[in-house]
């Protein structure tokens, strides 16, 4: 029953209307002032991406440049011809080999003095004094003993050896380092395959006879490139990393004063510059450096090297200026905001008592227009035979029609308002209850309950509908329960006309063929049991039963002549009498069956091999249900007579069957048979002139 809304009810509702609204636009303000600040931000570093990324690109090419240069002219000298030559001499400490190494010697000075390798100062000094390594050249035998070098130059470091031995093994030119001396400095080193002299019967001919070793010093080249030019006004550094197990090594010196190579940290650390730009080269972001402060960073690998190039620039004093705009912004379009909240408020203040008068109207006009929906609802539920029922949380009816309150025998205004058990009859209620509270999963037939309202008992079906609200009401259930009494009595004649329809096509098929009376009747008898033993399901059993017994059905398309034939049949004769599948399956397929009924039939001559008929199927290809019928088939058709042959007794049919299991006939059909076999069929039943024992 329903009730107009007082004016105290009235006004809440309206300023609930309006709080809602002025939150509406507070919140729909504040999302658009988010989404262009945001904006803004973006566009701000996608800025900074592009200057970082140019610096990048240019000290990682400068990078290159070099490596590519110093390659190129190391690979002049490693080429010469003469340089193997007096490298064996040497290596063989023949008598006159003097001339040849002064050679050796003045060739290495003047290509390091080219490549501004020449030896420090220090490395000038006399012998007896301790003087420190440097760059420079010198070269490594073909079992990396040092042969010759330029003054400074220690070539018996584990780096530089170890790498020799690779490059002598692969004969390819290889970079290594950089390395920390004793005294500090930091070099690396090229280490090149010296060519092969043409010819040579010394060994493996395609062994390099050498290796040329050129070390540089990293300040002066690697590092000197990082630092050199103006790359930005704001706080910037450019660091050269590598990876080294689960930490990143920081090649270069940093602006904390720790030197090159001094400084390693592990790659798990949050958010740290240098792990994500050895774990992601080419990535931009914000993160913190080793110092932990926000950087602005993007980086790039220099190729063919596990060197990585990092940019990074102060994000405090890069993202000042636009920081300062967005806050601005920000406050600038606040204000607006407020101000049209403020206007909002005060229209809506100076509307609200018209406002609520028309809604007085309003709500009054609904009330009459719900009252008017109620009475139509009844009239259109009252005139249905279902019965209808509207309960809520606690099981109490909240609405019901008339042929619910005919079928208890009360009235509709005697059940609204009482709990289910009370409207319906306790018994009732517990069914109703139970079949709604058990879920049932998708695809699975709908609930069908047997129920009795009074003295009149029935088959019903149930549905169920959940209704999240209806006025005041919440979590309601609106529960259908239809008659299928008559429904079920009909469904059931239908079925037996038609088991009696398909098993007069079975009798009119044997007729047919003399020779194969009883073949039908057999084959539903046996998958029956074969189906059982197999487990299959209630509406598989029947289509299989069904497809057993018109399995043989296009036969009646065949020459009686042709089916009781005693001698052999010709070729034609035998394709002619493989077409009774198809010409069934042509007789069948307008019919309305329930079930794969024609797959099943279609696959009764098919074999595992793919030797049957009339497909050529694959086990893969065949259905459960087909290769239960293809096994019935061989077994009925072996134990009965044909015009051709006498029955086999059963065990001979079993043995045949055990035989082609696995090729032909799948084996757990087959185990079926037999265990069906043994205990549960009487053969002495299909016994007709002695033809089964």
């Amino acid at each position: 029953m329903s009730r107009e809304l007082s004016a105290e009810e009235i006004r809440i509702s309206a300023v609930a209307s309006a709080v809602f609204a002025l939150v509406l636009v507070v919140g729909i303000g504040a999302a658009l002032i988010n989404a262009y600040v945001t904006r803004e931000r973006q566009r701000d570093l996608q800025q900074w991406e592009s200057r970082i990324g140019l610096v990048a690109d240019s000290k990682a090419g400068a990078i290159e440049q070099l490596l590519r240069e110093d390659l190129a002219e190391l690979g002049e000298l490693a080429g010469n011809a003469s340089v193997p030559m007096y490298l064996e001499q040497a290596l063989h400490a023949a008598p006159d080999a003097a001339p040849q190494l002064a050679y050796l010697r003045n060739l290495l000075l003047a290509t390091a003095l080219r490549l501004g390798l020449e030896p420090s100062p220090a490395a000038r000094l006399p012998a007896n004094v301790n003087r420190p390594a440097g760059p420079g050249l010198g070269l490594l035998g073909p079992d990396t003993q040092p042969v010759i070098a330029t003054p400074g130059v220690v070539l018996e470091r584990p780096a530089l050896l170890a790498a020799a031995r690779r490059v002598l093994a692969d004969g390819q030119a290889e970079i290594a380092g950089p390395y920390r001396e004793s005294d500090g400095e930091v070099l690396f080193a090229y280490l090149l395959p010296i060519s092969p002299l043409p010819g040579s019967q010394a060994g493996d001919a395609r062994r390099p006879p050498g290796v040329l070793v050129a070390v540089r010093d990293a300040a002066g080249s690697l590092f000197r490139l990082l630092a050199e030019g103006a790359a930005f006004a704001e706080p910037h550094e450019i660091l050269l990393l590598r990876r080294a197990g689960d930490h990143v090594l920081y090649l270069s010196p940093t602006h904390d004063g720790s030197g090159a190579l001094r400084r390693s940290l592990p790659l798990d650390r949050p958010r740290l510059a240098a792990a994500a730009a050895v774990l992601e080269p080419g990535a931009f972001g914000q993160y913190d450096n080793y110092a932990g402060k926000p950087v602005l960073q993007v980086s790039r690998q220099l190729a063919g090297r596990d060197w990585v190039v990092a940019v990074q620039v102060d994000a405090r004093q890069a993202l000042r200026a636009a920081n300062a705009r967005r806050n601005f912004l920000l406050t600038t379009l606040s204000l607006l905001l407020v101000s049209v909240v403020a206007l909002y408020i005060a229209a809506w203040r100076h509307g609200a008592s018209l406002r609520a008068r028309h809604q007085a109207a309003e709500f009054a006009e609904q009330a009459r227009k719900l009252r008017r929906q109620t009475e139509l609802l009844h009239t259109i539920t009252d005139n249905v035979g279902s019965l209808i029922l509207l309960v809520d949380r606690d099981w109490k009816v909240v609405f019901t029609n008339r042929a619910v309150a005919e079928a208890t025998g009360g009235t509709v205004t005697e059940i609204i308002g009482k709990p289910l058990a009370a409207a319906l009859g306790a018994a009732v209620a517990r069914e109703l209850r139970q079949a709604v509270e058990t879920t049932p999963a998708p695809g699975d037939p709908p609930v069908v309950l047997s129920l009795q309202f009074g003295d009149k008992a029935g088959r019903y079906r149930l549905t169920r509908l959940p209704v999240e609200e209806l006025g005041d009401l919440r979590q309601l259930l609106l529960i259908v329960l239809d008659d299928i009494s008559e429904l079920e009595l009909a469904e059931a004649r239908y079925a037996r006309l038609l088991e009696n329809l398909v098993d007069t096509l079975a009798a009119v098929i044997d007729l047919h063929d003399s020779y194969s009376a009883f073949h039908s009747a057999r084959m539903k008898e046996l998958v029956r049991e074969l189906g059982r033993e197999l487990g299959l399901s209630e509406q598989d059993q029947r289509t299989l039963e069904f497809s057993a017994t018109l399995a043989n059905i296009g036969k009646l398309m065949l020459p009686r002549e042709l089916l009781t034939k005693t001698g052999d049949l010709s070729e034609e004769e035998k394709k002619q009498l493989e077409t009774h599948v198809a010409r069934g399956l042509e007789l069948l397929h307008n019919l309305d069956f329930d079930g794969p009924l024609l797959t099943t039939i279609a696959q009764k001559q098919e074999l595992l091999d793919g030797s049957g008929y009339p497909r050529g199927l694959t086990a893969d290809e065949m259905t459960l249900p087909g290769k239960i019928l293809a096994v019935a088939n061989a077994f009925v058709a072996l134990v009965s007579p044909r015009a051709y042959r006498d029955a086999l007794p059963v065990k001979a049919a079993l043995d045949q069957l055990l035989a082609e299991t696995g090729s032909k006939y799948d084996r757990q059909v087959v185990a079926a048979l037999l265990h069906v076999a043994e205990n549960r069929i009487d053969w002495s039943r299909w016994s007709r002139r002695g033809e089964a024992s």
